[in-house]
């Protein structure tokens, strides 16, 4: 019985120590946009001279690799954005 106790107590003091840290905070939003399928999110695209070229708010699951930004919205359809050398990709969670 104390060793449950004691192990209880643990758990419960790990869980706590790591809620303030950056790893466990995107621990906790990968859950959560995995359970919700996606984030409130926002995709801006923006060529050489700042200007906005594609715009996109939604609920995205979103993932990156070798300069491509995939996205599937929310009529399940996937999108890929290809990143040049002069275009910048900014994708910012909206809640």
């Amino acid at each position: 019985m104390k060793k449950n106790i004691a192990l209880a107590l643990a758990g419960l003091l790990m869980v706590v120590s790591l809620s303030g840290c950056a790893s466990w905070n995107r621990f906790t939003k990968d859950i959560g946009s995995n359970v919700n399928n996606g984030l409130e999110r926002e995709i801006k695209v923006y060529n050489a001279d700042g200007e906005v070229i594609f715009s996109q708010k939604g609920k995205f699951d979103i993932s990156y690799k070798d300069r491509d930004l995939q996205y599937i919205d929310q009529k399940n359809r996937k999108h890929n954005i290809y990143i040049g050398d002069m275009s910048t990709v900014v994708v910012d969670e909206l809640k």
